[in-house]
């Protein structure tokens, strides 16, 4: 009876892509709502609901316990470096936090694991373990294309409000509401989720060489988020995707290192258009324009970094705990994890992404930070790339 039980647990639920294409569609659909919910109570109560994330918080968590069983389950099946670079970062968090409580005697583990350290770490190894068992999954490439295909249609149908909003200047449509920014996300409310699912699927739709009416729909949207991530995005697919001249490749890249020598002179021009990105530079300088303040954050963790310097947090990181945190990948892994951290997160991307077009969202994250801090874009980001692997086998 109970052999029977756990069969039937392994087929249809632990080793069924089916299941799993239910896990992403509630994770999704709970996401969305949330930053939808979010932005309506932002606008008119002047109140985020913050308590939404917390079902956030329990859903990811309980998906991460099913992966978990999934990944022992199929554990002759995934690649063995899945495990291996997930284990990894788990045991440097693991060592960080003895050595963080050691010398703390108000820890408590679980405050690390619902706002700090422990809650970090899941976000950065819940995708990598998803893919691993995703990848393995019978009928996972059917369900993939039927789960993108349904963002595809949310993205198109957001898109019309975003326009809408851009058109006829809809508060609630902004992507900054009440702030004085510029930029419009329709229905969600603005974070780094909205260029990363534009700019994914636009990638998807450039790299298939078909869906003209995606390309432009995604690409208007991205431009206007009024995020700097969106823009990057769209010129990132133009160069690595669209462009094959290799004289033109090298003429857009030497054109884009003089706009980044010469920031100091035309970004005081650019600013005057935007009173929000003009109060920005006097206060913060054109490195604080151009990097939305993280070129702050990168000192304050240096400086911190310098405090406490040795070689064990070089290798290993862990001077640095959440929520405290600069948003751009390197640094990032860096102070978590250490140099080591960064090194496992490499070999594991390097694994698993084959070619350099779909490294784009993690070129954006160098400097935009958002993706690999974002669980549910990480998962998406995965489903996608195999999707386009297995169509163009």
């Amino acid at each position: 009876m109970l052999q029977r039980l756990i069969h039937s647990a392994r087929v249809n639920v632990f080793e069924s892509a089916r299941f799993y294409y239910w896990v992403l569609v509630v994770l999704t659909s709970y996401f969305l709502l949330n930053r939808f919910l979010q932005k309506l109570s932002y606008v008119y109560l002047d109140n985020r609901w913050t308590e939404l994330k917390i079902g956030e918080g329990v859903l990811f968590g309980l998906a991460y316990v099913v992966i978990l069983i999934s990944a022992w389950f199929l554990r002759k099946k995934i690649p063995h470096y899945v495990f291996w670079c997930w284990g990894g970062l788990v045991l440097i968090f693991l060592i960080n936090e003895f050595r963080f409580a050691w010398g703390n005697p108000n820890y408590s583990l679980m405050e690390s694991l619902t706002k700090s350290q422990g809650y970090y770490t899941a976000k950065f190894t819940i995708p990598l373990l998803f893919w691993g068992v995703w990848s393995v999954l019978k009928n996972a490439n059917h369900y993939g294309r039927v789960f993108v295909n349904q963002l595809v249609v949310f993205l198109t149908i957001n898109a019309v409000f975003i326009i809408s909003g851009a058109v006829f200047g809809v508060s609630l449509f902004e992507s900054y509401p009440l702030s004085g920014r510029w930029g419009y996300s329709g229905l969600l409310f603005h974070n780094s989720i909205n260029s990363i699912l534009y700019g994914l699927l636009l990638l998807f739709s450039a790299e298939n060489k078909k869906g003209n009416k995606e390309v432009f729909v995604f690409s208007v949207s991205l431009l206007l988020l009024g995020q700097k991530a969106g823009i990057l995005y769209i010129i990132l697919i133009l160069y690595f995707v669209y462009v094959k001249n290799k004289a033109i490749q090298r003429g857009l890249f030497g054109s884009a290192v003089t706009l980044l020598l010469t920031a100091s002179y035309w970004v005081p021009l650019m600013v005057k258009i935007s009173h929000f990105w003009e109060s920005v530079y006097n206060a913060h300088g054109v490195w604080g324009v151009l990097f939305s303040l993280r070129n702050e954050k990168v000192q304050l963790v240096l400086e911190k970094s310098y405090e406490e310097y040795n070689m064990f947090t070089l290798f290993f990181g862990g001077h640095i705990r959440f929520p405290l945190r600069i948003e751009m990948l390197p640094f990032d892994l860096i102070a978590m994890f250490g140099f080591s951290g960064l090194l496992i997160y490499l070999f594991y991307i390097l694994k698993f992404v084959s070619r350099i077009q779909w490294a784009i969202p993690l070129f954006v994250s160098l400097v935009a930070g958002g993706l690999y801090d974002t669980p549910f874009g990480m998962i998406v980001y995965g489903i996608v790339f195999m999707l386009f692997v297995k169509q163009k086998q």
